[in-house]
């Protein structure tokens, strides 16, 4: 009699629908520190995103972040304020601004050792109002 091999496949581990992104980020290694400093001398370093989802981001990086790190990011993500929730918004649709965010390093491939890494983080604190946002500009991309 013969048996029959069976593939088992995983399930799908992601909570969120990923889109693809090239967009400009700013980022910096995040301390308690940063909440006292003049954010009109922080240094932060640039970045472009290859994908994007509720949870997180992945992007290229030439500085090598360690697991667990944790960064503040900026992602400019072009229209993505008219998906905000707000009583008044006097302005806002003409000047774009960049969501805010705190992210922990959970992913870490090297592409070339010493210059170029992919780095994957999960948002860990991100305003509720703009994880909706971020959610219906998600929906509306796809």
């Amino acid at each position: 009699m013969k048996t029959m091999a069976t593939k088992t496949f995983s399930p799908e581990r992601r909570k969120y629908i990923r889109i693809p992104s090239q967009n400009i980020l700013y980022l910096k290694k995040f301390s308690v520190r940063d909440l006292t400093v003049d954010k009109r001398i922080e240094r932060k370093i640039e970045a472009i995103t290859k994908n994007l989802s509720v949870g997180g981001v992945l992007f290229d990086s030439d500085i090598k972040y360690s697991l667990g790190s944790l960064l503040k990011i900026e992602l400019n993500l072009p229209g993505w304020e008219k998906f905000k929730n707000e009583f008044y918004r006097f302005d806002k649709t003409s000047r774009s601004e960049p969501l805010i965010v705190l992210a922990n390093v959970v992913r870490l491939e090297v592409i070339i050792p010493e210059k170029s890494y992919e780095i994957g983080v999960c948002f860990s604190a991100i305003d509720t109002g703009h994880r909706w946002a971020l959610m219906k500009y998600i929906n509306s991309k796809k």
